[in-house]
This record gives structure tokens, sequence and C-alpha cells, in this order.
């Protein structure tokens, strides 16, 4: 019988118990190579000499993961009311997982998480889906953008993950839209 460990997340931090590392983390949605043992774990993964630059788009990520945590959570609660149990779970875990992003930013920034502020969305989930997946689109952008200009290595990485991620939440965006598109021509 194998046995469990604990690892580590490198770019969230969070711990995870298992046998093996997941294929993605359950917090933060990483791949799985920025998994390590707790044993191998750095203390001082998140403290980073910031440059301005740096420091700028950190503050810029921060805003943006809490404004689409705030905005999933709207979209998560729409889905609630009208009983669409898949919108409700699809959005409820993009929000934890957007908020897992700015607690990381925040360990950076040495700052307390800030409180999500309310976000408007739509009342129905194909709407909310659509900007969802432009929301993804545009921290993409600012993420490759902001990985490029970090001239500190762990920053590079940190951005570099985040890009991967936020690309998985476009394309499941992206098939959810295609799927409703789907059913509109049956």
């Amino acid at each position: 019988m194998t046995k469990v460990k604990v690892f580590r997340c490198r770019i969230c931090g969070d711990p995870y118990i298992g046998t093996e590392a997941p294929a993605q983390c359950p917090f933060c949605g990483a791949p799985q190579r920025f998994f390590i043992e707790a044993d191998d774990w750095n203390p001082h993964e998140f403290n980073v000499n910031l440059s301005d630059i740096s420091r700028r788009n950190l503050e810029a990520a921060l805003q943006l993961e809490l404004d689409n945590a705030a905005f999933y959570d709207c979209a998560k609660n729409a889905a609630e009311k009208i009983g669409d149990h898949y919108s409700f779970a699809e959005f409820k875990a993009l929000m934890k997982v957007e908020r897992e992003h700015a607690s990381a930013i925040s360990k950076f920034l040495k700052i307390s998480r800030p409180e999500l502020e309310k976000q408007a969305c739509n009342a129905n989930a194909p709407a909310n889906t659509k900007e969802g997946w432009e929301r993804e689109n545009r921290a993409i952008k600012a993420y490759k953008k902001f990985r490029d200009e970090a001239t500190e290595p762990r920053l590079k990485e940190f951005f570099g993950a985040l890009v991967e991620i936020e690309t998985d939440h476009l394309d499941l965006h992206a098939e959810n839209l295609q799927q409703i598109k789907d059913e509109i021509q049956q």
C-alpha cells in the first residue's frame, strides 16, 4: 500500500495530502509540476524583492483576480437561483481559484487579501459564461505582459503559471459556449 505524503504548491503555497501530487492544484489550478514535497518547501517562496514595475503589476493582478472572483460569486448565485447545478458548480470553483490567486498575490505584496466587493453579472449562465471567457482572455493578456516585464525569476514563473491556469479557464468557457451553440442549433 502506498503511503500518503504532504506536498506544497509553489504557486499558491497550499498543502496537499495524497499518494502523489495532483494533476492540478485543487486550490489554485496550477499544473502538477509546481508541486514539491513539503520537506522541500522554501519558507521564503513569496519573499521577493520587488521592482517597481513588478509591484504595480502585482497590484493590477490582485485587482483583476478580486474582480473576477466577485463576478464568479455573482454568477454562482445567479445559477443557484435558477437551479442550474452545473453552472453553480463551475462558477463556484472558478470563484475559489480566483480568490486563491488573490491570496498568493497578496503574499508577494505582503498584505492581507482584500475582501471581495460586489460585482454585477447576468441572470443567465450563458451570458455569464461569455463574460467569463472575456475576463479570462483579458487576464491572460495581462499576465503574459506582466511575465515579460518581470525581472524577478520567481515572478516570471508565477505569472507564467497564471497564464496556463487562466488558459484552462478560457478553454472551459469556450467548450461551454460551443455546447450552448450546439444545443441552440438542434
